[in-house]
């Protein structure tokens, strides 16, 4: 197998859990964006990013940029985590279009995480209380919005290791 490294942003650690599973499985080390200025770079052949979904954005997704720019011949793979669902193919779609550079034709994966409002620090509970009031306020008996105001009123976890194994067998196979 290529050399390998796992870099990834988190703000609540469901990013965190993957990056760790998928380093574990593929038997190399990961290391949290923050903290790449301590690592060397230029001796993996490929680095896989992960980052979690806030507001339709992977965080640290701006650091593939600087890696195409810095090490044009290491290979990407870029893994987001998020509570939408994974069998919501369209969004996800939409996460891939909206953050990965246009025509770079690199790996995505999708793995479902959760929801962790005490994790969560500064602007981002604000947020989450702000929305949390509009919902409430607007409060159907059914529908989508109920369901949504649900989710985030409760802390909750979908991850699953399982869901590793695609990006795990698209690595394996590269060698």
């Amino acid at each position: 197998m290529e050399n390998v490294v796992v870099i990834y942003k988190t703000k609540t650690g469901f990013t965190e859990n993957y990056a760790h599973w998928i380093a574990e499985a593929l038997d190399c080390e990961a290391y949290p964006l923050e903290n790449v200025n301590m690592v060397d770079l230029s001796d993996y052949d490929l680095i896989i990013l992960g980052g979690g979904i806030r507001a339709g954005r992977i965080g640290g997704i701006g650091f593939v940029k600087k890696i195409q720019k810095l090490l044009p011949n290491t290979r990407l793979i870029i893994f987001a985590t998020g509570a939408t669902p994974a069998t919501e193919a369209a969004e996800i779609e939409r996460f891939r279009m909206d953050n990965l550079p246009p025509d770079s034709n690199l790996p995505f994966f999708y793995f479902q995480s959760g929801f962790n409002y005490q994790k969560m620090r500064g602007f981002d509970r604000v947020l989450v209380k702000l929305a949390r009031r509009i919902m409430a306020a607007r409060r159907n008996k059914e529908g989508p919005q109920n369901e949504i105001l649900s989710a985030i009123e409760h802390s909750f976890d979908r991850s699953s290791r399982k869901a590793i194994e695609p990006l795990v067998r698209y690595v394996r196979a590269l060698t």
